[in-house]
């Protein structure tokens, strides 16, 4: 489709573009004419979610959750939860008014209101306050989907449904901390109630949901670090008691003295028994040498009574050197006692000497010494045995003490393990209680939502949209008779356009002519590019030029065509002579120059081989407001198969907008925008209509 084409079937067609959108628009401003006004109002909350800081002074956060906490935000907002609740704080302030307040609502939504709930309603959920007749509206509600308050809720009221809450708007400033919150309802009043109880309504919601994460977190913190205390205390109190059964103080430091002083004892031990067998034997070899005379004397016992009383001091001495020896009180004892001793070997040495003073042993050697050395030995002899047998006695106490304190060791052990597992859960609890804790503090201060831009009531109705919907409707009229028209043209199968035709037939295209309808100046024009397409391919040096006009369906326009080239052969001097084809001529004789033979239809013709006379040209007439199927195809290929005779394809019955292309414009008198704009659409541009334009 050509845009002069367009441009023509716009023209064509304008009374119709032109009717049916002033229609369409017509309607829609008369039945516009009761729109009620619109207000409007807006509020806008600071979130603090992107460049908040929290307790740990930080303000950084990434785009993901930030996108997220605004989502979450924004859904709370339009969650059906939170707008019933809103409908229900606004419907039981509204039914808690004796009079109609233009503050709360406007004197036709007080008479609304006023038929919306029947009396009988009315008292039974209207209570003395409002939180009352909030609680009772819900509860009412709650009885089942037939009730009045359910069916108002769910219904198109434009106050009171959730239909009307649709109109909300809630979204985030560009990139800022800022949600900005809309609402338009024709009641300007309600309009600036609903957005506070709606701001009022999500803000708690919000802030419920994030504290009951906190205090669900701290309350599981709290209850696990009590427990894990107590099993913490009950260790604890476990080893005490363990200590205070088995006397331990500290339990490392007694075994390390244990084990010193028993490793002290062996050694003392071992020395002592060196020292008494060298003792021993010396004493043997003093006796050899004494014992021949060693009784004889008088003061022997006496001696003997000494010695005996001596060896018990020394044994007495020695349990208090080894097991009471920092005790202050003992010392004193000791010190007695080393006296006494002391006092009792004097003696004991001056009963010797008085014996021996004069006497010498058998080797020669005063009896003096050898006594000396006898006592001495003897005493060395008593000491060492009396050491030894408390060390006996000690080994054995060391000995119970070790098997006392071996196993314990293991239980102390567990004990302890058992402590230190103890103490580690307890410091992970409190850690995690504490970091809870910090997180619901952070969260209060977080999460706390401010209103910066609170909801305004407007006083100046919305700009009325009225207008904007005559044009809307306009143009959807215009844009729908216009999409209906170019739909007709668009599925037009028939053989109106020549290129379609031309490629559709599979022939070349001899010309076109109009319709009998057009003017006629253009039919004259035509009959002039049909003779000028002709009169090329005749060769007049052979007479007469026989010329065949064939079509597939009667009523093609053969016989027009005929009388039109006889005509115009005429006035050109040439003799025409025109002929009918009846099945059986072959042959036609003619004095004249140019034979114009019509045969009938082909689909009403049998054709086979020789049936058709000599023809110089073979021309197909077509009508072009009809469909070429696949039957005319066939009919074409048989009859090209049959009589192998070229043909020309010519389309009869052209409308002018698509034979102007072909044939041309007819001058007309036109005014000079006229036809600068048809220069334009034709793309024409430059062009004169002589030489001295």
């Amino acid at each position: 489709m050509s845009f002069i084409y367009f441009i023509k079937l716009l023209l064509k067609n304008l009374l119709w573009l032109l009717l049916i959108p002033t229609v369409v628009a017509g309607s829609i401003f008369y039945f516009t004419r009761n729109e009620q006004k619109i207000y409007s109002s807006e509020s806008v909350v600071y979130t603090g979610i992107a460049s908040g800081y929290n307790l740990s002074g930080s303000n950084k956060s990434d785009y993901f959750s930030t996108s997220n906490a605004f989502d979450n935000l924004l859904s709370l907002i339009n969650s059906r939860e939170t707008k019933q609740e809103v409908l229900i704080n606004l419907l039981a302030s509204h039914l808690l008014l004796k009079n109609q307040d233009p503050l709360i609502l406007s004197q036709d939504a007080f008479n609304q209101l006023q038929l919306l709930i029947p009396d009988s309603i009315r008292s039974v959920v209207v209570k003395p306050t409002l939180e009352g007749t909030i609680l009772s509206l819900n509860q009412y509600m709650g009885k089942g989907e037939g009730n009045v308050i359910y069916t108002i809720i769910h219904s198109d009221n434009p106050f009171y449904s959730l239909n009307a809450m649709n109109s909300i708007k809630a979204s985030r400033i560009n990139n800022s901390d800022l949600i900005k919150i809309s609402y338009e309802t024709s009641d300007a009043a309600i309009c600036m109630r609903s957005l506070e109880l709606l701001e009022e309504s999500f803000m708690k919601k919000h802030r419920m949901i994030k504290e009951g994460q906190s205090e669900s977190v701290v309350g599981y913190f709290e209850e696990q670090t009590h427990n894990a205390l107590s099993r913490l205390n009950a260790a604890e109190e476990n080893f005490m008691e363990f200590n205070k059964q088995h006397d331990i103080i500290n339990y490392y430091e007694q075994t390390k003295a244990v084990a010193v002083q028993k490793e002290n004892l062996g050694a003392q031990e071992h020395n002592l028994v060196m020292d008494k067998m060298a003792s021993i034997k010396s004493l043997e070899k003093v006796n050899d040498n004494l014992k021949s005379r060693l009784y004889q004397n008088e003061y022997g016992a006496d001696i003997i009574n000494k010695r005996a009383q001596l060896s018990d001091l020394n044994n007495t001495i020695t349990v208090g050197e080894f097991f009471n020896k920092n005790e202050k009180g003992n010392l004193h004892v000791l010190d007695s006692l080393r006296n006494e001793s002391a006092k009792l070997e004097k003696k004991m040495k001056g009963s010797v000497y008085d014996f021996y003073s004069h006497s010498l042993t058998p080797n020669g050697i005063p009896n003096k010494f050898v006594l000396d050395e006898w006592l001495k030995t003897s005493l060395d002899v008593e000491q060492n045995s009396a050491r030894l047998t408390e060390m006996d006695k000690r080994r054995v106490e060391f000995s119970q003490e070790y098997r006392r304190y071996a196993p314990l060791g293991a239980l102390l052990k567990k004990i302890e393990r058992l402590i230190n597992v103890s103490e580690q859960e307890y410091l992970e609890m409190l850690h995690g209680l504490n970091t809870a804790k910090l997180t619901q503090q952070n969260n209060e201060l977080t999460t706390k939502l401010n209103i910066v831009d609170p909801p305004f009531l407007p006083l100046k109705a919305n700009a009325s949209k009225r207008i904007l919907l005559v044009m809307v409707g306009f143009m959807v009229g215009f844009i729908l008779v216009l999409s209906i028209i170019l739909a007709r043209v668009l599925i037009n199968q028939t053989l109106q356009r020549p290129d379609r035709a031309a490629s559709l037939t599979g022939l070349p295209m001899l010309g076109i002519y109009p319709l009998l309808s057009a003017p006629d100046a253009f039919i004259q024009k035509s009959n002039l590019r049909l003779v000028q397409q002709i009169l090329p391919r005749l060769n007049f040096s052979k007479k007469p030029i026989t010329i065949g006009f064939f079509s597939i369906q009667d009523q093609e326009g053969k016989s027009t065509l005929i009388n039109a080239l006889n005509r115009e052969f005429s006035n050109l001097n040439y003799t025409v002579d025109c002929l009918q084809w009846s099945e059986g001529a072959t042959n036609f004789s003619s004095s004249k120059d140019i034979v114009l033979l019509e045969f009938p239809p082909l689909d009403s013709m049998m054709v086979r081989p020789g049936l058709l006379p000599n023809i110089d040209h073979s021309i197909l007439v077509c009508r072009a407001n009809r469909v070429w199927g696949k039957i005319d195809k066939n009919l074409l290929s048989l009859f090209v198969k049959s009589t192998g005779l070229p043909l020309s394809f010519l389309l009869n019955g052209v409308k002018i907008d698509f034979a102007e292309e072909y044939i041309g414009e007819i001058q007309k008198k036109s005014f000079f925008l006229r036809s600068y704009l048809k220069g334009l659409a034709k793309f024409e541009f430059g062009n004169k209509k002589n030489i001295r334009a």
